[in-house]
């Protein structure tokens, strides 16, 4: 009887632990919602913060594109300026899309942007977060003095004819079709052009040297760079042809070639300088636009290559290590930083272009057959980007 008894307890005892085991756990449950709720809702707002201070930043330098001062811009050049900036740097972040308005009233740009955002945790948001953003800036009474400095960085490897070519067709008229490019994207042309040209291929195996090879005869190996100084444009078209004509498609050796030697070539330009008078005017360079435009099919041999640095004709200048060739890209003394830029149409998206991209003013142009056949209208798509202002300021 005892033990029935006892037996029958024991069976009571644990049905209650169960029950309060299981009520525990479903209040336990119950207190989970509102703190995750409470989290989702912290890292929603976070995301949307983060969101709108990019849009602030896209809306006030689109507001500063749209001021550039200019004694004939139209106010639908302004808008449409403004608008373009935005909409290509919100893409160019992976941004929603927004609906952009600017208005040109009372001597301001204002720019206002709206766009639907669902963030991170978004079903404590259905429906997603209206991001409002504008800014307003004031435009300049000055007109602002522009100089265009260009270098053609060529890969003049054995597979780079088309190339070769096509800068060749395209360089007589490259400053008046610029200029023209910018105009209809409601941009100012340049006051002053000057452009120069580097062709280079590989540094570790073309030494400008014979080989005489048996049963074939001797064979001249090309030059690892060829350069010229700055030429005027247009005053200076035909000695630019007659300098492009000077080299074809020859050499490289293996299939990496010396792309961040060129890049040095052209950081080391005899740019043209802020407030140097330009010629045939009493005018002087308010804004410097240094632009390395480089075409190449292949991937770049790595910053300090052996094989490469112990050749005679290595150009002494060339830093040993990437630290210094960014430290190089980022020297005031040696390229104006305000405007400096390297658009590149090739094998952009390579590992061994990695230190390019991470420079400061870095734009792929597209594929080597963009930059062949398209290669103005993409670097003044470029130019959209990077065109400021100089008396142009915020006021918001």
């Amino acid at each position: 009887m005892t033990h029935a008894v006892l037996a029958s307890l024991r069976s009571v005892f644990r049905r209650w632990k169960n029950e309060r085991q299981g009520s525990i756990a479903v209040m336990y449950s119950l207190a989970l919602i509102p703190v995750i709720s409470l989290f989702g809702l912290a890292v929603s707002f976070s995301d949307v913060s983060e969101k709108r201070s990019r849009y602030q930043r896209i809306a006030d330098a689109a507001a500063l594109a749209g001021a550039t001062a200019s004694a004939t811009d139209a106010d639908s050049a302004r808008q449409a300026r403004a608008k373009t900036w935005f909409n290509q740097q919100a893409k160019e972040a992976n941004l929603p899309v927004a609906t952009v308005n600017v208005a040109v009233t009372n001597g301001n740009v204002v720019v206002t942007a709206t766009a639907n955002y669902s963030p991170k945790f978004s079903e404590f948001l259905p429906g997603g977060w209206e991001i409002s953003v504008t800014s307003t800036a004031q435009l300049a009474t000055v007109t602002i003095r522009r100089v265009l400095d260009v270098v053609f960085c060529i890969d003049a490897t054995g597979s780079m004819q088309n190339t070769i070519n096509s800068v060749k067709a395209r360089a007589n008229s490259f400053s008046d079709d610029l200029n023209n490019a910018l105009t209809t994207r409601g941009l100012e042309k340049f006051d002053y052009t000057r452009i120069r040209a580097v062709f280079y291929r590989d540094f570790a195996v073309d030494d400008d040297t014979s080989t005489y090879y048996w049963g074939y005869g001797w064979y001249k190996n090309p030059k690892p760079m060829s350069k010229s100084a700055f030429f005027e444009m247009p005053a200076g078209k035909s000695s630019l042809t007659t300098f492009l004509g000077t080299e074809n498609a020859a050499g490289g050796g293996d299939l990496p070639e010396s792309g961040y030697e060129c890049i040095n070539e052209g950081m080391n330009s005899a740019w043209w300088k802020k407030n140097d008078t330009i010629p045939g005017t009493s005018y002087k360079a308010d804004a410097i636009y240094p632009v390395i435009v480089l075409w190449s099919d292949a991937d770049a041999l790595p910053i300090n290559h052996g094989p490469s640095v112990g050749k005679p004709l290595y150009p002494a200048n060339m830093p040993r290590s990437v630290t210094g060739f960014v430290a190089n890209w980022n020297n005031s003394g040696l390229i104006d930083q305000a405007n400096r830029m390297l658009v590149h149409f090739g094998l952009c998206n390579n590992n061994s272009w990695s230190t390019a991209r991470s420079l400061a003013g870095y734009m792929c142009g597209g594929t080597l057959n963009d930059g062949n056949t398209n290669m103005v209208n993409k670097i003044a798509d470029a130019m959209v980007v990077r065109y400021k202002n100089l008396n142009a300021r915020l006021t918001r």
